[in-house]
């Protein structure tokens, strides 16, 4: 009696380990993420568009006038990266602005400002779409006349934005936006003179969508 109580008692322990295990098997299959989907996880892309209202400066206001008229026109922004953590996203950014018009000798002039930039989304609120920006990295502004010439100066940049992430579905969300950017370049005359430093200014109030493919 006794070792036929054992050997059912043996018998029970071996099954509800095997349950046990496969339940887990099924549960973690690899190195995997289990946390839950509607968090922040994985790769993440960011399409937008807005009015960005644009405008420019030369360092030295002494012989160069100061902040000239702000324009606005359309503006774009494609950001893409990883997700750190539930609290933080890491990834690039490229935005621009273009304003297309006629001048008095009726050529076709575009003014520009596109950047390239590294940058960190930081979520304060883990169950919040609310996020803080910033970003660092390299700009151009330019001039592009069709026909006698185009010219563009490099420089730096720097920006800070926020927005909030509403979510559609379980990958896809709705995201308004406000965005800054600051660029500063430097050129050099023919015999090698630094001139006034350009510094140029974007202010961009736009809306994007948010994908978040998977893990």
């Amino acid at each position: 009696m006794m070792r036929t109580k054992l050997a059912v008692s043996l018998l029970a322990a071996t099954l509800v380990a095997g349950v046990s295990f496969e339940a887990q098997g099924q549960r973690r299959r690899g190195l995997v993420d289990i946390t839950a989907r509607s968090e922040r996880h994985g790769f993440w892309i960011n399409l937008g568009v807005g009015a960005g209202k644009d405008r420019y400066k030369f360092a030295d206001e002494s012989s160069y006038p100061g902040w000239d008229e702000a324009i606005t026109k359309p503006a774009f922004s494609l950001r893409l990266g990883g997700t750190v953590s539930p609290h933080f996203r890491l990834g690039g950014e490229i935005t621009g602005w273009a304003d297309s018009h006629y001048d008095v000798d009726n050529d076709r002039v575009t003014e520009y400002i596109v950047g390239a930039l590294l940058i960190g989304q930081l979520y304060p609120a883990r169950n919040l779409g609310l996020f803080v920006k910033g970003g660092a990295g390299f700009s151009r502004s330019g001039v592009d006349v069709v026909g006698p010439f185009d010219t563009h100066e490099d420089g730096f940049a720097w920006s800070l934005g926020a927005g909030y992430e509403i979510k559609l579905s379980r990958s896809l969300f709705l995201t308004p936006t406000v965005d800054f950017l600051q660029h500063r370049s430097e050129q050099r005359d023919a015999a090698g003179v630094a001139l006034p430093a350009l510094q140029e200014q974007l202010l961009t109030v736009g809306v994007a969508l948010t994908i978040q493919p998977g893990r």
